[in-house]
């Protein structure tokens, strides 16, 4: 990767499920060295600051930022643990040294949000949703926020606290969260299952037509998801997606 790159040191670890850990990243002494919209990515290795030969392990992974870029004296990303350089990531603690390279993608928040932005985040892809919610609220955007939120078992649940505190206390906030392995078991049906069907979006998205929908969630939820929406009359250039 022949780009610029830049040190930051590992300032909190917070476990957030058996397999996930979010990780608050600080710059050097310099200062942040570039600015990122909610939902953007950047690469990320672990690194030794005595290391100056290049001798460290070279191999980067992309990871969604999960902090809002109103946060302006640290980043955090939150890392699913699932190969090896997520697997290296999970060994760091606190004071390590990562490098990382400037945030980059498209899927990032327009501040025109009409009467207000609906997020959907499936597993692992509700940290981009994170930092898109975070500057939201930071920024007071829209008149009326939704979040849907979909994990596999409480376990596997992310920012649970977070979630639960935008919803009960975070006025025009709604947030709905589902773990479909639970709702599996009270169908009583052999595989997963999953209430995000027309008639739970209809009853839960308040003058759908004049929102924004973001969505980062696995390919086959959000196929449903966009094929709800398109039903629902939903234009498609209010529809960004990001899938994993």
């Amino acid at each position: 990767m022949n780009e610029e790159t830049f040190r930051f040191q590992v300032d909190r670890i917070t476990h957030e499920s058996p397999r996930v850990k979010t990780f608050r990243l600080r710059p050097g002494q310099a200062g942040m060295p570039f600015r990122f919209s909610p939902g953007q990515h950047m690469g990320v290795r672990p690194s030794d600051p005595a290391d100056t030969e290049g001798g460290s392990d070279q191999r980067w992974r992309h990871f969604s930022l999960s902090s809002s870029p109103s946060d302006h004296d640290f980043l955090e990303i939150t890392v699913l643990r699932q190969g090896t350089v997520s697997d290296r990531i999970h060994s760091l603690s606190e004071g390590d040294w990562v490098e990382v390279t400037r945030p980059v993608g498209e899927f990032v928040l327009d501040d025109a949000v009409g009467y207000g932005p609906v997020f959907f985040g499936g597993g692992i892809g509700i940290a981009p949703i994170r930092s898109m919610v975070r500057y939201c609220l930071d920024q007071g955007l829209g008149e009326a926020l939704t979040l849907f939120a979909s994990f596999s078992t409480p376990e596997e649940a992310l920012f649970e606290d977070e979630l639960k505190k935008w919803g009960d206390q975070t006025p025009g906030v709604s947030v709905w969260v589902t773990c479909t392995g639970v709702q599996a078991r009270q169908d009583d049906r052999s595989g997963p299952s999953h209430p995000w069907d027309r008639a739970y979006l209809e009853e839960r998205i308040e003058r759908p037509l004049e929102r924004v929908y973001y969505l980062c969630a696995p390919r086959g939820l959000m196929d449903t998801v966009e094929s709800h929406l398109a039903s629902m009359g939903v234009p498609e250039e209010r529809v960004q997606r990001e899938r994993w």
